[in-house]
């Protein structure tokens, strides 16, 4: 759907614009075209982050103007965020790739046509398989990797025909553990409950308003999360937020939780004791779906009211209260994020808050509705039943470092630099990397640089020269967003109602750039591998095209791609009209483990007392400094270490996308925010240069006055910094991983180390660097 006008109209204000402000003095927010010159509006979707959003794209036919929120979009409804609306910069900023790169023999990158990179690439990787067989090839997969919906079929694809196990992504970085909970408690096969139509719901170390993802799997906080959630307080549910921070979700809780950063695993086995102790629970859903019922109920006993509010500092009514909110609804679930899987003991802090949906019974039962939300993919039948625990990492292939086996077939990311740097028959000689940037993304940023560093081949699939493509051999230039046809499929989870939508390429990407999926079908011709995409052997002599691949996506869905491609603005399927199904018989005994004996294990460990117990009240720069009891701060030194670094988002970027465009960030650099408690007590003033250390490295950063924060919290986002070290942080950017360590903390199974919650100081920075500051907020 096209409209058009003449270009001296879109000077003006739009009254339709969700962003109503003007364009900067340097058009950074909106480009114009010359005078007199057509601009053409064209109905698409954003694909910056799972809600994607409805968008009307304003184009002069070559060149993306501006981005506004689709009003008629039946999810988003006209919502659009700053990132998004700022897309026209992401294509057309000077730091875009419009042609791929190679290294020369002096270091440089000089141009190379795409076409004669990915037929080198393949020669060099044939020649690194002959020599030391497919796992010394490794593939990391970033997170825009996967917001282009041909790309991750095909580079499995590819990878899977090659043969290596080296499978590597940026979720054993953030939230393996919800992929290990279902690997070993199971999944209950008729569906949880969703946010429209719950009573109550916690969301604990996870911000929607901010970040756009929360609701795990029911989507109704991903997309336009504020009206979402209004409508739902409107409707009357309740909202209990866990976060140290008073987030702006947190500011809409009916009940907020504040408790010390790294005791999240302490805090849910204390609601746990409180619903199991006074008999809260859903005795009918557990009688059917659950064993270990009465283990569970054990084990926390000693996780009472008083202890967990003294270890974790929260007043302990409040904590039996939301217990009590949270038990006698009849729906509503647990939802966590990064701020829990990224903390200490985070597998067994998931694993408990995975046990509250459980034994509270949120989920649907036999003979309800179905969401239906598999449109164009399909989805399989909804059954009151419980596939069993599959524990798949026990079996198969085993990584020579540590021995960890493949959950949901990749290792976890956090091993890869030893898999380069140990020596060793398989050790990774060559890495791919898609949509990601490795080096700002793995924890210990020193040994990820020297590690990737050391690689034989190292090729970069990235819009921009990141700090990991200027270490590549090559940088093969993708096309980015409205470049590409596209259709919603892998993001219909992330929907509050069953919905699809397709897009047409808005405007022709330049002539240097080549589609990320076409990389990986090139390497599987050149090698001649098989290639199985979407369940059909591809004839690789043949490339196709990007439409037929889509369509041979949703080749199963229940509704045909072509009847979606009928509605620009995106088609509201229905509900298909099922509901769950009985438990087949071969299934009905079949139950749901919440305490098997490596989970008891990790359980008992998250609560064993440590010697030193933090005394209740908030104080400056060192309340938080104690690891008390639950042992969440890994026995460091707490005069030496006071505070506690904790992760949050910024609206304006997606990990380090975005970071680079002026004037989209608040700040050219990646703040740390600071109680003004703290910054008092530490001598410290808003905008200061200030260095953090922590017991794995030192970081200089800009220290910003937040009230919002818990007293004795330093906060900061990921995917920030170059890789200077000792200068200006207005300028250098401050990487947060370089105060990580690869293994320290690391969680069995999926080696998930400690990147919240950790331990550190915070001090004036040498002077040179401290003698800049800012105005206070």
């Amino acid at each position: 759907m096209t409209t058009s006008r003449p270009a001296h109209e879109s000077a003006a204000h739009d009254p339709t614009d969700p962003d109503p402000r003007p364009p900067s003095p340097d058009g950074a927010r909106r480009a114009r075209p010359a005078e007199g010159d057509t601009v053409t509006r064209r109905t698409s979707y954003c694909r910056l982050c799972p809600a994607s959003c409805g968008v009307e794209v304003e184009t002069d036919g070559t060149r993306v103007l501006r981005v506004l929120g689709d009003r008629q979009h039946p999810i988003s409804r006209g919502f659009t965020c700053p990132k998004g609306r700022r897309a026209a910069d992401l294509l057309h900023g000077p730091d875009r790739l419009t042609s791929s790169r190679r290294r020369t023999a002096a270091g440089e990158h000089e141009p190379v046509d795409a076409d004669t990179a990915m037929a080198e690439v393949a020669a060099r990787l044939t020649g690194i398989v002959e020599e030391h067989g497919p796992d010394a090839v490794g593939l990391f997969i970033g997170t825009q990797h996967n917001f282009a919906t041909l790309t991750p079929f095909m580079a499995r694809a590819w990878f899977r025909g090659l043969g290596s196990r080296k499978l590597f992504s940026t979720m054993t970085l953030d939230q393996s553990a919800k992929w290990l909970v279902k690997s070993r408690m199971g999944v209950y096969a008729g569906g949880p409950q969703s946010l429209d139509e719950a009573d109550v719901w916690l969301l604990a170390g996870t911000n929607p308003l901010v970040s756009v993802n929360g609701g795990d799997g029911d989507g109704a906080l991903v997309t336009n999360p504020s009206a979402n959630l209004k409508a739902a307080r409107d409707r009357g549910m309740r909202l209990i937020v866990v976060d140290p921070r008073r987030t702006e979700t947190a500011a809409r809780a009916d009940l907020h939780l504040r408790p010390r950063p790294g005791h999240d695993a302490l805090l849910f086995a204390g609601l746990l004791q409180v619903i199991l102790g006074e008999g809260l629970h859903d005795r009918d859903f557990c009688d059917r779906h659950v064993e270990g019922l009465d283990d569970l109920r054990a084990a926390v006993a000693e996780a009472t009211p008083d202890r967990v509010a003294r270890v974790c500092d929260v007043p302990v009514e409040e904590l039996v209260r939301a217990a009590r909110m949270f038990a006698a609804a009849e729906r509503g679930m647990v939802s966590t994020g990064t701020g829990v899987c990224m903390g200490p003991h985070s597998n067994i802090a998931e694993h408990l808050a995975a046990c509250l949906n459980v034994v509270c019974g949120r989920y649907l039962r036999e003979g309800e509705p179905v969401p239906g939300r598999g449109v164009l993919m399909g989805e399989g039948p909804a059954r009151a039943e419980v596939v069993p625990a599959d524990r798949e990492w026990e079996r198969g292939f085993r990584s020579r470092v540590g021995g960890h086996g493949l959950l949901r077939g990749e290792l976890p990311a956090a091993l890869l630099p030893d898999e380069i740097l140990r020596p060793g028959p398989d050790r990774i000689r060559a890495l791919v990397v898609s949509g990601g940037n490795p080096l700002l993304a793995l924890p210990d940023q020193d040994t990820a640089r020297r590690a990737l560093e050391s690689l034989d081949l190292l090729v970069s699939i990235d819009t921009r020269m990141s700090q990991t493509a200027r270490l590549a051999d090559y940088v093969i230039a993708p096309t980015m967003l409205y470049e590409r046809a596209d259709h919603t499929g892998l993001m219909e989870t992330f929907f509050p109602r069953p919905f699809a939508q397709y897009t047409p390429a808005v405007v022709a990407p330049p002539r240097g750039v080549v589609e990320d999926w076409r990389v990986f079908f090139r390497l599987a011709a050149e090698t001649g591998g098989p290639l199985r995409f979407a369940g059909r052997d591809l004839d690789t002599s043949r490339p196709p095209s990007s439409e037929e691949l889509l369509d041979l996506v949703a080749s199963r869905g229940r509704v045909l791609l072509d009847e979606v491609r009928t509605h620009p603005h995106g088609l509201l399927a229905g509900h298909p009209g099922t509901t769950v199904g009985p438990a087949r018989e071969e299934r009905a005994g079949h139950r749901l483990t919440l305490l098997p004996a490596d989970v008891a294990a990790e359980l008992a460990a998250a609560l064993a007392p440590v010697a030193a117990t933090v005394p209740v009240g908030a104080r400056s720069a060192g309340a938080e400094g104690g690891a008390g009891e639950g042992g969440a701060a890994g026995g460091e030194d707490a005069e030496e270490f006071p505070l506690r670094l904790v992760v949050r988002r910024m609206r304006e970027v997606v990990n380090s996308l975005g970071s680079a465009v002026v004037g989209l960030p608040p700040q050219s650099y990646n703040p740390a925010h600071l109680h003004p408690q703290d910054m008092a007590h530490l001598g410290i003033t808003h905008g200061a240069a200030v260095t953090i250390r922590s017991p794995h490295g030192t970081l200089e950063a800009v220290a910003h006055e937040d009230p919002s924060m818990r007293p004795g919290v330093l906060s900061m986002t990921h995917g920030w910094g170059g890789l200077e070290t000792g200068g200006d942080p207005r300028t250098t950017g401050s990487n947060v991983n370089r105060l990580t360590s690869l293994h320290h903390g690391a969680q069995a199974v999926n080696h998930m180390p400690t990147l919240t919650a950790v331990p550190v100081s915070v001090t004036p920075a040498p002077p040179g660097l401290a003698d800049r500051e800012e105005p206070s907020p």
